[in-house]
């Protein structure tokens, strides 16, 4: 990776940690978001952040996070909501701390 690129992604990562701690994306979608410029990072920086793709991982597979969320039956999108809203709350101020962390490291 170039510097530009690590520059760039970087600028990126602080982005999102912002759009995440300011509300403007739901918890799971600036998560995903901020796991996925992580793993763009070296291992390094990768490692100082893991609480995202812990929480990611707490997901369980076929539980549908953002835009998602509309191609469900509504019904069974309601019946699953609770299982998301419980890991929710257990990562979220874990999470919030994290982008606070970032800003403040990278911003």
């Amino acid at each position: 990776m170039t510097p530009e690129q690590r520059v760039a992604r970087i600028k990126k990562l602080v982005s999102a940690a912002k759009a995440l701690l300011s509300l403007q994306v739901g918890l799971a979608v600036g998560a995903q978001r901020i796991d996925r410029i992580l793993r763009w990072l070296e291992p390094e920086i990768q490692s100082n952040h893991q609480i995202f793709s812990e929480f990611i991982s707490a997901i369980p597979a076929g539980l549908p996070l953002g835009s998602a969320r509309l191609l469900w039956e509504p019904n069974k999108l309601l019946e699953n909501d609770p299982i998301l809203s419980k890991i929710e709350n257990k990562y979220r101020a874990p999470i919030l701390q994290e982008c606070l962390n970032i800003i403040q490291i990278y911003g």
